[in-house]
């Protein structure tokens, strides 16, 4: 229910506060007075674009506050999916509006993105505008007028809807993912030879991780052998071999038992001893590690030829690949693996494919035909109570029927197009509606929708914009009613120029332009009883009251 509305520096609205109620309202003013505007800054917070342009005051910024209650709009888990305040007795919308055209949007204080304030306020506002009565004609709308009013009517309609919008997105994939495999058959075909060449030669490479970096140490020891075996016998000569007197490692164990010996007299002759026996071990190893390594140097592999020969073809593989590297090469490999495995399993992909989108299929049209039962069994009870109101409305030999036709192909919406027919005349076969209802007779039928909806469904607050433009006299009357009995179950706003409809409202508002320092104002106010009185008047004889006009809006104000 929206309880506030605050609108400041829009259009010819430099500030204004306005309070609304539960039950039924009515908004009345002359043309041009502002109604539009009240109605389109209302817009702006529901999520529609600004417009700088409306700004009145481009030096300050435009802010328009609604404040909502929604504890029976069961909204809990749109506030807890984006991370807002839940507060069901008191919820504010508000949205700044700057010179340069940026905008920001608030709830609770929270800024929110424009299309999630787009989708709070279809929860909470219904804005009918004569815009909205020409959407009457289009198909998709009226499919969710006849789902609204199914799942009102079957507990399982919005499930069996929901599943099926869900598989049909899975199916549409499927389908097209198909298509492309089934496009690219050819194309497939070709690349899996060429990828399956490319695979094979690496195969057969038989390429070892780190390969390439033994095979380069590897060549360069074997092209540097001479001075790398010198270096190695020189260094077992100096250590191991005789010279005039001794080895090195000789002469050096000597020296350390000599040390040993005076080890005891003093801890620093003890550390010398120790340090000596760590050169002596060290040494030794050094000797033995040489002797090993020239070893593998006469025992091993030196064919330069043929470590060349697979150390050129690893470069090549490298360049025809386009890697910087030799591990990149190694996962180039792989990589090729993979595709060629996925290309070689594609008739296989395709048929489990097939399978899929054909069990997916059946799913889909067992529950387009629940769905399409459910929408035929609310149809008749839709049909009834649209005749039976347009009737009341001055249709007298209105007749109106929701057509059903089944389709050939399944769509987003099931296998159903539908169609409201429509004929104001006797003996006139029904007709597509939009090709024959008038201006008048589609606000009409706008309008026994709404109150069909605000019979079944718990609708959030509703503002009916002129829908009862062109007409007058016992139909103003009929449409005051319904109206009525409307705002009995939800909380209705009505913009109206009808005396009859003011009349029966629970609240009257009126909107006034005046002029203001040379510029003009739009305000709002709540209507007194005499108030209410004198508007009445007003609207049945024009801006001079008459008496006959004042026993007149007395008359209907006593309907009230």
């Amino acid at each position: 229910m929206l309880q506030h509305l605050s609108i400041k520096n829009y259009a010819i609205i430099d500030s204004l506060e306005i309070n609304f109620k539960k039950g039924f309202s009515v908004i009345t003013g002359e043309t041009g007075s502002g109604k539009s505007i009240i109605l389109g800054a209302l817009q702006l917070i529901m999520g529609q674009r600004a417009d700088s342009k409306a700004i009145c005051n481009s030096k300050s910024k435009c802010i328009i506050e609604g404040s909502f209650e929604i504890k029976n709009s069961n909204l809990l888990e749109f506030f807890t999916q984006h991370d807002l305040d839940y507060d069901p007795l008191n919820t504010i919308v508000r949205r700044e509006i700057h010179a340069n055209g940026k905008s920001r949007a608030f709830i609770n204080d929270s800024p929110v993105r424009l299309d999630q304030l787009k989708e709070f306020g279809a929860y909470i506002v219904d804005i009918h505008s004569q815009h909205q009565t020409l959407s009457l004609n289009k198909s998709n709308y009226q499919l969710k007028l006849i789902d609204s009013l199914a799942q009102a009517s079957f507990e399982n309609h919005k499930v069996l809807l929901d599943v099926y919008r869900k598989d049909f997105k899975q199916f549409t994939i499927l389908k097209t993912e198909l298509k492309q495999l089934l496009d690219d058959g050819e194309e497939s075909k070709s690349q899996l030879d060429y990828l399956s060449f490319l695979l094979d030669e690496l195969q057969e490479a038989n390429l070892k991780l780190n390969e390439k970096e033994e095979l380069e140490s590897a060549l360069k020891t074997i092209e540097n052998r001479e001075v790398i075996v010198n270096t190695l016998h020189k260094i077992n000569f100096i250590i191991e071999a005789n010279h005039e007197s001794s080895p090195i490692n000789s002469q050096l164990f000597e020296l350390l038992q000599g040390i040993q010996k005076i080890s005891s007299f003093d801890a620093e002759y003890s550390k010398l001893a120790e340090r000596l026996h760590s050169v002596t071990i060290e040494l030794a190893d050094l000797s033995k590690e040489s002797e090993i390594l020239l070893s593998k140097l006469e025992h091993g592999d030196q064919n330069i030829d043929a470590k060349s020969e697979r150390l050129n073809l690893i470069n090549q593989l490298e360049q025809k690949h386009r890697v910087s590297d030799f591990n990149a090469l190694i996962e180039k490999q792989k990589e090729i693996e993979k595709k060629v495995s996925k290309l070689s399993h594609v008739e296989g992909y395709t048929t489990e494919l097939e399978d899929n989108i054909k069990a997916l299929e059946i799913k889909l049209n067992k529950n387009a035909k629940a769905i399409h039962k459910n929408r035929t069994l609310v149809s008749s009870g839709i049909e009834t109570f649209i005749i039976d109101t347009i009737k009341e409305l001055g249709i007298k030999n209105g007749q109106f029927k929701v057509a059903i036709y089944p389709q050939e192909k399944l769509n987003e919406w099931g296998r159903d197009d539908i169609c409201f027919m429509f004929s104001a005349n006797q003996g006139v076969a029904l007709q597509v509606m939009s090709k024959v209802a008038s201006g008048g007779e589609t606000s009409r039928l706008m309008l026994a929708i709404k109150a069909l909806l605000a019979k079944h469904l718990d609708l959030p607050c509703l503002i009916l914009d002129e829908i009862d433009t062109g007409v007058s006299g016992e139909v103003a009357g009929k449409i005051a009613k319904i109206l009525t009995e409307m705002g009995a179950q939800i909380q209705l706003i009505v913009i109206s120029h009808l005396p009859q409809v003011a009349a029966k409202a629970n609240y009257h508002y009126k909107v006034e332009k005046i002029d203001l320092d040379g510029k003009s104002q739009t305000s709002i106010y709540e209507l007194d009883e005499k108030q209410r009185l004198d508007e009445l008047a007003k609207m049945l004889s024009g801006e001079t009251i008459s008496q006959a006009a004042m026993e007149n809006a007395k008359a209907l104000f006593a309907t009230h």
